[in-house]
Formats: structure tokens, C-alpha cells, sequence
């Protein structure tokens, strides 16, 4: 009926475009599931990813764990226009509406301020499931290519009360892009809603777990349950510490510490805990708040006389010594943890002990042969703290690779003024100059092209100190796509001064502040060039 009134005021035929496809983003995660149920690599890009280096990229499920309800007059209007056409989809099976619906949830990139207050919505109008509803949000779960669809689906089959869609959400809730709208949807339709949770956050390692396990820790878990929360259940590739507090409290770290004796893997996991929880200032709560800061702390600093084994227990009990160094200092609130003085200076000194009692230096040595990346960062950190000399480990390492930016990085950080016509003819020789100075854009640098990028930068920083040397690298700075590289090359030049820019240098400067797609970076030229002090 809305179809035919809608062409008979337009005169022409209203196309239904179909918007279903057997490419989905269900199908691409099902066929890049291993043996175990867990997603490869290949599934990290979703099928509607649009690449472009230019623009800053988001994690999966980062946007959503970003932004909450968004009360904007727009976000309004979105939630009216969708609500008015998913109730005649409910309705009657509206084909136009359907399509409508499928328009306005697709053409915007952020669906997470506005489909709390959509689903409220979808409850108060207690629209009809069947024969309309539950199909049309299925296929939008199920059936689509584009990701704000399937996270609209994913939500309103989790109203419908239908359980045979379970399958295919926990495999949507996978990825880090849809486990929140999959978390919700399981705890809507499953009998064992604390089992498939857990199973679920098993098998992510993104934001979409950090936020799961959020959603899952609860003081009633089952002993299972908080035991991985102690052992896995607070990693993550993101940080740490957005779950640190939440596994040590809800899985009991205390109680599993205050024991005779702990197994290794115990030990560790009880490391990382702590060393996440003393980031003070980080993005979740730390060990501020935490009521048996201090029990954990002298526990694991018992065990730690016999556990303590490589370089990085050596670096966790540094950092606890740091941590209780400045405690000494300033207990303030920290009191309610169970601290005191008399605590404190104990645990100082048993820390102090473990950390004198062995040659830790033979590990470091050992650590910075290491191909494995986390060996030689802990072995690196470790040099730092007893004085070992890292020039000629990290300037092998760029050696090896030419254009690894964090070994780029290490080399300009370690190196010292006799090495800096070694460093800068290593970067003449093997930075790729013409690849990298393409012209000035706008871009942030992310993407395949990053290391070179970066390792760019690294060099052109480096020449701050060494006026009139490397002069190819700064004019190539000058016309990197990157911002921030065009940037460093304008600070680098500032701290040169005038007098020791060549011709050349000059009239490149002069000539991107023609060109400079970006505001501010334009403006520092000008503030460049008459000898005005930059922004």
C-alpha cells in the first residue's frame, strides 16, 4: 500500500533495491574459522572496510567503546525516522520500509549513540515479532555486508525471544566489531547465559573482550569462571590495564596469593595484574582503590623469592620498588589499602634483596639476542635500569632492518654525538626517498607504508642537533604526504636557523607554505620563515 501511494504521487515506479547478499559478513567470519572456533587473522578487516591511510583508523569495537548515548536534536530525528519505518516493516512486511530502514543505518558510520534509545523504543511500541520482524532483523544480522546492519540485527534479534539465531551470533560476536551487541544478545536468548559468555570472551582479545569481561565479572561467578579471570581473563591487545582491577577483584587475586605456595603460571599472571594495577593514572580503575593492595603486594613479593626467574620478574619488581618508593613518600587514601609505614619499608627492602640477589645482567645479555620481540623488550628495559651500554645491540638490529621504525627509534635514542655521521649516512643509503616524498597531504601515515613513515621521522629528528647534515632527509620530510613528518622537518630547520638552510632547503620551505594542505602546519611556515617563534 505505501508503495503504491508512493507511486502514484511520483508518477514512476519505486525501485526496491535489494540490499540481501550471499557475500555476507556472517559468511566471510564462518569461512575464516579454525578448527577450534577461533577467527583468523584474515577476518580482522571486515568485506565493507574502506582503506585509506589518510584517515585515522579505529580498532574494532574501539568507536563503540568510545562513544556512549548521543542526545543531539540529529540523533533524534535518526531515531524517529528509523523507528516510524521498522514499525511498518513489524507491521506489514513493508518492503520500501525495509529498504528505508537498511538506507538510514548504513549510510552513517556510528550507530552506538543512537541504538540504545531505537531498542527502547522498539520495547515501548511492543511491536509484533512475527511474521515480519524477527525475519527482517535476521537478515539484517545475517544476510548484509555492511557492519552498522548487522550491529542493528544483532540487537533487535535479541528482543525477539527466537533462539535460533544463537549460532550465528556467537559467531558475529567473534569479532571485537560486534561482541557488545553479541553479548547482549546471548544474555536475551541463552539457557546458559554465564557458560556461552565465557566461551565467547575465550576467543576475542580486542576492545569486544575488555567489554565483555566488563559485562561478565560479577561477585556470583563460578569458580571456573574467576580462576580464568586471574589467568587469562585480563589480557588483551589493547592495555592491560582497562582490566586488571576487574579480574583482581571479582577473581579473587588475594585469596589465591595468601597461600604457602603458588604454581608459575600463578606468579605471572599475578605480575602482570600488579604491575598493570600500579600505572597510576590510566584509563580504568588502579591500585588506588584497591582494598588489599597491600596483602597482594607483600604476597607476591614472598613468592617472589623463589618465582622471581627472568628478566621480566626483574622489571615487575622494579617497578613495584618504584611504586613503593613513592608510597613511602605519599601514603595518603592509600591507607585504606592496609598500608603503613612499617609495611612499606618491609617490603622496600625484601624487594631490594630479590633484586641483589643474582646477576641479572647475564639474562639481559641473553634477552637482547632474543628474535622474540617481548624477551628483548623486557631485556631492554632491564639493560636501562643496570647501566648496560645498548648502543651496539640496537644499531645491529637496524642493520638487520633497515627500515623497522622502533629500531630507527632505539638508535637515534641510545646513540651519542660520535655516532651521528653513521647514523645519518646509514639513513642516506637505505631510506627510500623517492617513495617517501611524494607530495604534501593531509595523512597521518597509518597503513602499509607506517615503518617507513616513521623511521622517516626518527631521522629527520635526529638531525635537530647537526645543522647543514642530511639535507636530502629534511627536503624529503618537507614533501612527505605525513603531517607530522613535514612538521619535524619545520621544528628541525627552526633549531638550524636561517643561515644554515641551502638554497635548496629554502625554496622548498617557501614553497610548501604555497602548497600546505594544513592549517596550522602552514601557519608554523610563515612563523618559520620570518623568524617567529612556532606553535
Amino acid at each position: 500500500m505505501i508503495k503504491k501511494w508512493l507511486q502514484d504521487i511520483f508518477d514512476e515506479p519505486i525501485e526496491i533495491k535489494e540490499w540481501r547478499t550471499d557475500n555476507s559478513i556472517l559468511k566471510f567470519l564462518s569461512s575464516n574459522l579454525d578448527e577450534e572456533g577461533n577467527l583468523s587473522e584474515k577476518a580482522h578487516d571486515l568485506p565493507d572496510k574502506i582503506k585509506n591511510d589518510d584517515k585515522i583508523r579505529f580498532a574494532p569495537g574501539l568507536m563503540d567503546a568510545m562513544f556512549g548515548a548521543d542526545d543531539s536534536d540529529d540523533s533524534k530525528k535518526r531515531i524517529a525516522e528509523l523507528s516510524k519505518n521498522i514499525k511498518r516493516v513489524a507491521s506489514k512486511g513493508d518492503k520500501f520500509s525495509e529498504q528505508e530502514f537498511y538506507r538510514l543505518i548504513t549510510e552513517n558510520e556510528g550507530v552506538i549513540g543512537i541504538i540504545d534509545e531505537f531498542l527502547q523504543t522498539v520495547v515501548n511500541d511492543s511491536l509484533p515479532i512475527e511474521p515480519y520482524l524477527f525475519k527482517y532483523a535476521k537478515d539484517l544480522a545475517t544476510r548484509t555486508d555492511k557492519r552498522n546492519a548487522v550491529k542493528f540485527g544483532i540487537a533487535i534479534v535479541g528482543l525477539c525471544q527466537n533462539k535460533s539465531v544463537l549460532k550465528d551470533i556467537k559467531i558475529l560476536g567473534l569479532h571485537d566489531e560486534f561482541t557488545v551487541y553479541a553479548s547482549i544478545a546471548i544474555a536475551n536468548l541463552s539457557e546458559n547465559i554465564e557458560s556461552d559468555l565465557w566461551d565467547l570472551a575465550k576467543k576475542i582479545d580486542g576492545w569486544g573482550k575488555i567489554q565483555l569481561v566488563d559485562r561478565l565479572a560479577r561477585p556470583e561467578l563460578s569458580k571456573p569462571i574467576k580462576d580464568w579471570l586471574i589467568y587469562e581473563g585480563y589480557k588483551n591487545n589493547i592495555m592491560y590495564e582497562y582490566l586488571a582491577y576487574t579480574c583482581a577483584t571479582i577473581g579473587e587475586l588475594h585469596k589465591k596469593l595468601e597461600t604457602d605456595e603458588i604454581d608459575h603460571k600463578l606468579f605471572k599472571s599475578a605480575s602482570d595484574i600488579i604491575e598493570a594495577l600500579i600505572a597510576i593514572g590510566g584509563p580504568a580503575e588502579d591500585i588506588t582503590t584497591y582494598p588489599f593492595a597491600s596483602q597482594v603486594v607483600q604476597d607476591f613479593i614472598r613468592h617472589a623469592k623463589n618465582q622471581a626467574t627472568d628478566i621480566s620478574d626483574f622489571n615487575a619488581l622494579h617497578k613495584i620498588k618504584d611504586f613503593l618508593t613513592e608510597l613511602q613518600d605519599d601514603i595518603g587514601e592509600q591507607k585504606n589499602n592496609g598500608w603503613n609505614q612499617d609495611i612499606i619499608s618491609n617490603c622496600v627492602i625484601e624487594t631490594v634483596e630479590i633484586l641483589n640477589s643474582r646477576d641479572w645482567k647475564v639474562a639481559v645479555y641473553e634477552g637482547l639476542k632474543s628474535n622474540d620481540n617481548v624477551i628483548y623488550w623486557n631485556a631492554k628495559q632491564a639493560a636501562e635500569k643496570l647501566g648496560v651500554n645498548l648502543w651496539e645491540t640496537v644499531w645491529a638490529k637496524l642493520q638487520e632492518k633497515p627500515l623497522d621504525s622502533s629500531s630507527w627509534y632505539d638508535v637515534t635514542h641510545y646513540s651519542k654525538p660520535e655516532h651521528s655521521n653513521e647514523i645519518i649516512d646509514f639513513a642516506l643509503n637505505h631510506l627510500p626517498f623517492e617513495e617517501l616524498g611524494t607530495g604534501a597531504k593531509d595523512s597521518n601515515g597509518f597503513g602499509d607504508n607506517y615503518n617507513k613513515h616513521a623511521s622517516l621521522e626518527y631521522a629527520t629528528t635526529f638531525l635537530e642537533n647537526y645543522p647543514k647534515k642530511g639535507e636530502k632527509i629534511i627536503l624529503t620530510s618537507l614533501k612527505n604526504p605525513v603531517v607530522r613528518n613535514r612538521n619535524m622537518a619545520i621544528m628541525v630547520l627552526d633549531k638550524w636557523k636561517q643561515e644554515n638552510w641551502s638554497p635548496d632547503i629554502e625554496r622548498e620551505i617557501r614553497h610548501l607554505g604555497e602548497v600546505e594542505p594544513n592549517k596550522d602546519t602552514k601557519e608554523n611556515i610563515q612563523r618559520l620563515l620570518n623568524g617567529q617563534e612556532l606553535k
